[in-house]
């Protein structure tokens, strides 16, 4: 499995890491679209794990659900964007909380 990590605390690279050798993974890790759609378009991504904190930070969904539609996303995002994220209904998505420990994020990356 190849699990892309957007926007994500680089601080918690090495923790992604550790538990990604638990599920045999490998990890991506990007901060902008432009490097995001780059590892989606140079590798066979199966996950996504997206932050979503501004309204840009949605556009890699959308190129998601234009040209990957079978890679599972998941999103953590405050409560404002749920309605944006809501025209998103062909893209595999789960909201995640945004206030998640690493053993559940595991147990969503491999279900």
């Amino acid at each position: 499995m190849n699990i892309l990590f957007i926007n994500s605390d680089a601080s918690m690279h090495e923790e992604f890491n550790e538990f990604s050798q638990d599920i045999h993974a490998k990890n991506y890790f990007s901060n902008s679209t432009e490097m995001s759609i780059a590892l989606l378009n140079e590798h066979q991504i199966d996950a996504v794990v997206i932050k979503i904190g501004k309204l840009s930070d949605v556009s890699v969904l959308k190129y998601i659900n234009d040209y990957y539609k079978h890679i599972k996303v998941l999103v953590s995002a405050r409560e404002d964007f749920e309605e944006v994220l809501a025209i998103f209904n062909q893209v595999d998505f789960e909201v995640l909380p945004s206030k998640m420990g690493l053993a559940e994020l595991k147990e969503h990356l491999v279900h």
